[in-house]
């Protein structure tokens, strides 16, 4: 073992394995890890990763609650901010359209190993992602549906056999479809667009699909702006 190992405190070197182990788990998945592996790449002895975690599905749940954590904080201050409204809900659709569709040389390396941590985990039996959306998804989902309700009331959309809780995932998990194109650094599907038409008209599909009326989306969307704001 490195000296410099040896010498950190116990909860940075706890940090440094959970950091490891979502690299390893991103490239190999949960069956596909071997703790071997997974020392190795934290740079301590198996015995060592042991003491902290005592079995391998112990790391895997410690790095679950340790994301989550990690995505809840980055996201609460923001929704608390906001007050239930149309203008509300295009800027929470807008940002996930515009997070999702970062190039991915543009997103850091230990959101790409939680992405494809995420499709590894749809892969093998969810139970990752479970867990991840249930936490981090909850409030981000509730935001959408409430400032929906808020557009209904005001006049700016319109009633929709589509449930608000089906309605805003579905906006998600649109949102993840699209990061998952651009996963492989070329994408998959190769839009006639370039980025930020991209965003642009997946936030107008999204918005469209929620049952926001045109005109509403043209008053309170405005693309270039919010490109400004959240850059």
């Amino acid at each position: 073992m490195p000296p410099s190992l040896t010498r950190i405190p116990s909860d940075e070197r706890r940090e440094r394995i959970l950091d490891a182990a979502l690299r390893v788990f991103a490239e190999r998945g949960f069956h596909g890890a071997t703790t071997r592996e997974l020392a190795k790449a934290a740079g301590v002895s198996e015995a060592l990763m042991f003491r902290h975690f005592p079995t391998k599905e112990d790391l895997y749940t410690a790095l679950q609650s340790h994301c989550c954590q990690a995505k809840s904080g980055e996201k609460a201050e923001m929704l608390g901010s906001l007050e239930d409204s149309t203008a509300s809900l295009v800027m929470l659709v807008h940002y996930m359209m515009a997070k999702m569709l970062r190039p991915p040389d543009r997103v850091p390396a230990p959101e790409q190993a939680l992405h494809r941590l995420l499709a590894n985990s749809f892969i093998e039996d969810g139970a990752f992602a479970r867990g991840f959306m249930e936490n981090v998804g909850r409030e981000f989902i509730q935001k959408i549906e409430s400032s929906l309700a808020v557009a209904i009331a005001s006049g700016d959309g319109i009633e929709s056999p589509v449930q608000s809780r089906a309605g805003a995932w579905f906006v998600q998990h649109f949102s993840a479809m699209l990061m998952l194109n651009e996963m492989p650094g070329q994408p998959v599907v190769p839009l006639a667009v370039d980025r930020a038409g991209q965003v642009e008209q997946a936030v107008w599909f999204a918005l469209l699909g929620l049952g926001i009326k045109p005109a509403a989306i043209r008053r309170h969307y405005h693309p270039q702006a919010f490109a400004l704001l959240m850059s």
